[in-house]
């Protein structure tokens, strides 16, 4: 891949396009054109957290292509500690990609991800990985990416008329109204069913105790690639001002033993979606199991009035999350209705490695899909 051209960016000749890394002034730009783009209301606040006080990286790890003045493309990315076993590795995660409307198709995603390679492939930085929808997921293939695997997201249809597509007309809204009282029905039901330990105390956070989710972490860490969640990844991870957060501890005899990050935000279509975004540990044995089915009686019945919860298919047991009313998003219904699917794929960075090492961390493929073990901490879904 060709070489950046110095700290002011590349100008190809036949046109007037600069594609370069982010200064200070560009915040107001990359924010006006993720408005275009996305349609969404970001604030200052949301970039400062997402990439300014990111804490892996000492920049704004951003790359913009502008012309005439004005910011008309931003490729933008997270940065991660990703451990295996005993080792972790800087790892960035392309993430809020945006082309303006009118200068599409001029290559401009090609360029900024080429500048984006040559930056980090020069410093301490490993791979890359990143969660692209259909549409993206050739463009990144094409660019040296492979494909990791599906990743499956489970769905707890607490109102199944949030699901109702808006081409389906009013008569696909009102067999959603129907059906939303046998979906609590059925919720319910399945709560009822909860072998949850009366022995296990739970506790509320409005907030995300950093230092005490990194310690339950610490007690069973995966051998599989994962973030490292260590105090300043949870004080960074969990502060989106997009989300609302309370996060339960569970407790037998006083001892934490399990930990739950919830969140939740209504979309721009008006459905309230929570998430269990984090557990803690991630991965664990029959009493993590009852403790984690404690945890979600409280969370459940505090996220009640949510139109979706979910939870990002990781350690926790798929049979445990079928159990509480949990649909996975990769069998009927959901694979039905669902549009796309979550997918990860994964690039290396170093160019000085045998062909194996480039695609392993301490001995674990980048691409296979086995090989990580993710959450919603892993994934930009903010």
């Amino acid at each position: 891949m060709t070489r950046t051209k110095g700290e002011r960016g590349d100008r190809e000749a036949d046109d007037a396009y600069e594609v370069r890394r982010y200064a200070p002034g560009d915040r107001n730009g990359v924010l006006a054109l993720d408005q275009i783009v996305w349609g969404r209301p970001r604030g200052a606040d949301w970039f400062v957290w997402k990439y300014v006080d990111n804490p892996y990286v000492d920049h704004v790890p951003i790359f913009v292509a502008e012309r005439d003045g004005e910011i008309v493309g931003a490729r933008p990315f997270m940065a991660f500690r990703i451990r295996s076993g005993d080792r972790t590795a800087l790892a960035l995660q392309p993430s809020d990609t945006m082309v303006h409307p009118d200068h599409r198709r001029r290559g401009l995603f090609s360029r900024m991800t080429a500048r984006a390679v040559d930056y980090y492939a020069e410093r301490d930085a490993a791979f890359f990985f990143n969660f692209p929808n259909e549409l993206s997921r050739a463009g990144y293939l094409k660019l040296g990416w492979r494909d990791a695997g599906l990743r499956t997201t489970f769905y707890r249809v607490q109102d199944p008329e949030s699901l109702a597509p808006s081409r389906a007309g009013g008569a696909g809204r009102a067999v959603a109204r129907l059906a939303t009282p046998l979906a609590r029905g059925y919720c319910l039901a399945r709560d009822r069913r909860s072998d949850s330990s009366d022995g296990i105390a739970i506790e509320r956070h409005a907030d995300v105790p950093a230092d005490l989710l990194a310690s339950l972490y610490e007690r069973r860490v995966p051998d599989r690639l994962h973030a490292l969640r260590e105090p300043r990844f949870y004080r960074w991870r969990f502060a989106s001002p997009v989300w609302n957060r309370t996060t339960y501890v569970a407790r037998r005899d006083g001892t934490p033993v399990a930990g739950l990050v919830a969140r939740t935000r209504t979309t721009t279509d008006g459905v309230t979606v929570s998430q269990f975004a984090e557990i803690v540990p991630l991965v664990g044995d029959r009493d993590w199991l009852a403790a984690l089915s404690r945890l979600f009686d409280v969370a459940l019945a505090g996220h009640a009035a949510s139109d979706l919860v979910a939870v990002a298919a990781g350690g926790v047991p798929r049979n445990f999350l079928v159990r509480r009313g949990f649909l996975p998003d990769d069998a009927p219904p959901l694979s039905v209705l669902k549009r796309s699917r979550c997918t990860i794929v994964a690039r290396p960075l170093r160019d000085d490695l045998e062909e194996d090492d480039a695609w392993t961390l301490n001995g674990r493929s980048l691409v296979e899909r086995d090989s990580w073990l993710l959450s919603f901490g892993e994934r930009d879904t903010t």
